[in-house]
């Protein structure tokens, strides 16, 4: 793969010369004789130039059809075909926004896919959604293996993502582990769509719908979480993109769905749907404020519409109170697991909350820390932080934001991981209301000075920050480091029967994760069915190999496939 990346960028180059050439039209014999030279480095120099004049002639061939094909186009009295060309006339941008949705879901769901094929996905967290969704669908629902034995335990002991119950009839269609991940990458892209939709209610402008909408589709963060396995919690960029939409059509069945399919990615997104319903409550009474106008007052409309957000509130609050304070803690028969992260403010979700409230020094002192700094320049860069002219919407960030900056876990102030999801619709969100106090503060100044500030930062940032091809660090190991053996791994892996217990490194967990019991290594290493190790990396044989030695001479165990960096071992004699 690098091979032939480095062969596109050459073939690139040598296109490049040809057109700036003056000497020959269409850069005819100027690119054939880059081209030749350049191949002649990995082939013999007659193949290379055979290989050069066949590529002139596909060029050439290609170019016939395209101008065939725009003269039919432009000939053609087809009822359909004028129809489409004047939507795409109309509907310039939405036609534009529609192709860079195919493009991101095309890539994603790609690079995903090797990601998996690679065995650079994991059991956390793929493998662990997979297994919860797999297990729904065959009648046991929302069970997983714990992570420190080979015990069966319901999901709910780690975390409130319901949404997987709702995932699993799509694996009547495909029972794969890349289901969630082509799961992923679709509702993410859609995403872009009600953002659009947002920032054309809010601006009335569709150049700077579209240049948003872009930049969502660049933006490091999202392309992250894109990128690291399957988290339910994901799903909640869209979900929440697509509730603000619906409040602001006033479409409230539908508000009222979205919401709820974002509560169910992740137990503390509860808050944030609380927040929804605050919102509503208080937009619903401005008229009656502004009017001086007493709520009391027989106005049905206002009635329905504050009880509507109350009542979102109220039952959002207790809904995430009932699972962090009793239902989790009961299920896993401890507090959840995450607490742990935010010691140093209490043990009990109770202590840990009115010690937020009560110690603002404390949390000022943790935010100002340097790695933290950095985080909150990494998620707003990429929009040049616009979303600071409009503070009042990043209300609805503030639980995730509190929870990522307030934790001792690194991760959680990094945007490489799912920590994010929640947090970036409301980014752009407050980024569209940004320009719009902008534009009202100064009127003067042109549409075309935003897009053009918001083109450079979105652009920058995603060559900085981001992981697509061409940035400052890429991740694109799956295209340029592709596992040796992989299908040979994986076609043993398949034979392993789905009622055998396994204990396996990480990178093998995903796939092996349909089935009742598996763990990760070095956990139930010594009582598992199959053992399974990949050592592809320095750091994971330096730990484990004293693991595969003891097993070697485990007379419990036997290898039964090895093949380079893999090694299965069975119980049995």
């Amino acid at each position: 793969m690098e091979l032939f990346i480095q062969i596109v960028g050459f073939f690139v180059f040598s296109f490049l010369i040809s057109y700036i050439s003056f000497i020959t039209p269409m850069g005819i014999g100027v690119r054939e004789g880059i081209t030749t030279i350049g191949l002649a480095k990995i082939i013999p120099l007659a193949t290379s130039g055979i290989v050069s004049i066949f590529a002139r002639i596909v060029l050439i061939f290609s170019e016939l059809c395209f101008l065939g094909f725009a003269y039919l186009w432009k000939t053609t009295k087809n009822k359909y075909v004028l129809l489409l060309e004047n939507f795409i006339l109309t509907h310039k941008q939405e036609a534009v926004l529609t192709l860079l949705i195919i493009a991101y879901i095309i890539y994603f769901a790609s690079a995903s896919f090797l990601r998996y094929d690679n065995f650079y996905t994991g059991r956390f967290d793929l493998g662990n959604m997979d297994q919860a969704v797999w297990n729904t669908i065959h009648g046991r629902i929302f069970e997983t293996t714990n992570q420190d034995s080979l015990d069966v335990i319901s999901r709910l002991a780690f975390h409130a993502d319901f949404i997987l119950i709702l995932l699993s009839p799509l694996y009547l269609l495909w029972e794969h582990a890349k289901m969630l991940l082509l799961i992923q990458t679709a509702v993410l892209g859609t995403g872009a769509f009600f953002l659009y939709q947002i920032t054309k209610h809010v601006l009335k402008n569709k150049n700077i719908s579209l240049t948003l909408s872009t930049a969502y589709l660049l933006n490091p963060s999202l392309n992250h979480v894109n990128l690291y396995d399957f988290h339910a919690v994901s799903l909640a960029t869209t979900f929440l993109l697509a509730s603000f939409y619906f409040l602001l059509k006033k479409k409230y069945i539908l508000l009222l769905i979205f919401l709820i399919l974002s509560g169910l990615t992740k137990e503390q997104v509860w808050v944030i749907v609380a927040l929804f319903g605050l919102y509503i409550f208080f937009t619903s009474l401005r008229p009656a404020i502004a009017s001086l106008i007493s709520f009391a007052r027989n106005d049905k409309e206002v009635k329905k519409f504050s009880f509507f957000g109350i009542t979102t509130f109220a039952i959002s609050i207790l809904t995430f109170y009932f699972l962090i304070w009793h239902a989790i803690p009961n299920i896993r028969g401890s507090e959840h697991f995450a607490l742990s992260f935010y010691s140093d403010f209490g043990d009990q979700p109770t202590n840990i909350v009115k010690n937020v409230i009560f110690s603002p020094d404390k949390i000022l002192g943790l935010i100002l820390q340097e790695k933290r700094l950095v985080y909150l320049k990494n998620i707003f860069q990429p929009v040049g932080f616009v979303p600071i002219f409009a503070l009042p919407f990043l209300i609805f960030a503030l639980p995730d934001l509190a929870i990522n900056l307030l934790s001792k876990n690194s991760s959680l102030h990094q945007i490489y991981y799912q920590y994010t999801a929640a947090i970036t619709p409301f980014i752009f969100i407050a980024t569209i209301y940004g320009i719009k106090n902008l534009k009202r503060w100064f009127p003067k100044i042109p549409n075309v000075v935003f897009i053009t500030y918001l083109v450079s930062f979105s652009l920058f940032s995603a060559y900085s920050l981001g992981p697509l091809p061409g940035s400052n660090k890429p991740n694109i190991r799956m295209f340029t480091k592709p596992q040796k053996d992989a299908k040979a791994i994986d076609t043993f892996l398949m034979t392993i029967p789905k009622h055998y217990s396994v204990s396996a490194t990480n990178n093998i967990g995903s796939h092996v994760s349909q089935r009742q019991k598996i763990t990760t290594v070095p956990v139930q290493a010594d009582s598992a069915d199959y053992v399974l190790f990949l050592l592809n990396n320095a750091s994971s044989k330096a730990k484990l190999t004293y693991l595969v030695d003891s097993l070697r001479v485990n007379e419990n165990y036997r290898v039964v496939y090895t093949i380079n960096d893999f090694i299965a071992f069975k119980k049995g004699p």
